[in-house]
């Protein structure tokens, strides 16, 4: 059975069914004998939901982190509460998410990407959390070119992957080109029979969601269901030879001095997984070996196991277990690691330095993540190597 999906499919009027009369923020919702004039949208109730579910299942999420850390034994015993309280907690996220993407979409930036970077690049951020639910990944990447906001297009393929990583542990992502319409297509399959798939996935949050984001990006979707899978395939807008010839002028090649960091090892640091890939995109074409980690106990093990020359970290990091980190890497290598934060505030300079005695810090802007890293890098790196 197949079913598409087409983003033009939304400008058609459906015909009205007895209940949209009475959904909340309709004419006739307003004039009934008891509605609240003064009551609450559908759109606050689902803001107002999102955040309290999010931000209880936040609090909820973290003491079984840590408490993980402390009684790795007895938490093994409480993984589904814990597999149970992130599903609601990212639930609330998606909500608000789809809500934002309703009402208040964000600006797009579009730009000729490669789909198969950008796939990569979010498999390679999500790669722990497959890891710890025993998920295989097959992939198949080949060159796609497209013409597309890079947020949009990395928080559709993070999606997707969340999405179809519900349904069972063996799954597939590949990149190619249609060859019916020439458009880059991306396909994500779960090896599982529909029919034992729980009846939530097909109409829950995030269901709603990365349908959401494909229509925000022109991109055509469908669905087909066979006996032993599931299979999505998303395709997009290709890159025009004027888009590529543009993007070509205004390509920004590592310079000389980049070559000498080549094969130094990056860590970055972040609980967000979209800005993970984000930080592994622009750092492409450098040549580094690059290890990412959620949280600071995660980048302390994998810091000790191979010294990094160089840590990127973003507010999700606190001050004082930058410092420690830092001590404990001085100690470890007997040489100082280069250290890069990433700012989330506006109006601030795209990259600047700052020393506080023997310490030396760069501050990039996440808004000129893409621009800014890779340069603030290279600076960084060679006042320490």
């Amino acid at each position: 059975m197949g079913l598409i999906w087409f983003s033009n499919a939304q400008n058609r009027t459906a015909a009205p069914q007895e209940t949209d009369r009475l959904a909340p923020g309709s004419p006739a919702a307003a004039h009934a004998p008891d509605a609240d004039p003064q009551g609450p949208s559908w759109q606050d109730m689902v803001r107002q939901l999102g955040e309290e579910v999010a931000t209880s299942l936040n609090t909820a999420n973290e003491q079984l982190t840590r408490l993980n850390r402390l009684e790795p034994g007895l938490v093994r015993s409480l993984a589904p509460i814990q597999d149970a309280v992130e599903r609601a907690r990212q639930a609330g996220m998606a909500a608000q998410h789809v809500l934002r993407l309703c009402e208040d979409p964000p600006p797009q930036r579009r730009e000729v990407l490669n789909l198969a970077d950008v796939a990569h690049a979010a498999l390679t951020a999500r790669s722990d959390w497959l890891r710890r639910r025993r998920i295989g990944v097959r992939k198949g990447f080949s060159a796609a070119l497209v013409y597309a906001d890079s947020s949009l297009l990395y928080q559709l393929i993070d999606e997707l992957l969340l999405w179809v990583g519900q349904l069972g542990a063996d799954i597939a992502i590949s990149v190619e080109s249609s060859q019916s319409t020439g458009r880059p297509r991306l396909q994500v399959i779960s090896h599982r029979a529909p029919a034992t798939a729980p009846a939530a996935v097909w109409r829950g949050v995030r269901w709603v969601l990365w349908h959401q984001l494909a229509r925000a990006l022109d991109a055509q979707t469908e669905l087909d269901l066979k006996e032993q899978h599931v299979r999505i395939s998303v395709s997009l807008p290709a890159a025009t030879p004027e888009q590529i010839g543009r993007a070509a002028e205004e390509q920004v090649e590592p310079s000389s001095v980049s070559a000498g960091i080549a094969g130094c090892r990056v860590l970055i640091v972040s609980n967000n997984a979209q800005r993970r890939a984000q930080c592994l995109q622009a750092l492409a074409g450098y040549g580094l070996i690059m290890d990412s980690a959620e949280d600071t106990h995660q980048a302390r093990q994998q810091a000790l196991q191979r010294l990094p020359d160089a840590v990127v970290y973003d507010a999700s990091v606190a001050p004082r277990d930058v410092g420690v980190l830092r001590a404990q890497l001085l100690e470890s290598a007997g040489t100082p690691t280069a250290f890069i934060e990433i700012q989330d505030q506006a109006g601030i300079a795209d990259f600047h330095a700052s020393t506080v005695g023997a310490e030396s810090t760069g501050h990039v802007s996440a808004a000129a993540l893409n621009q800014a890293l890779g340069p603030a890098l290279v600076f960084e790196l060679c006042r320490v190597l």
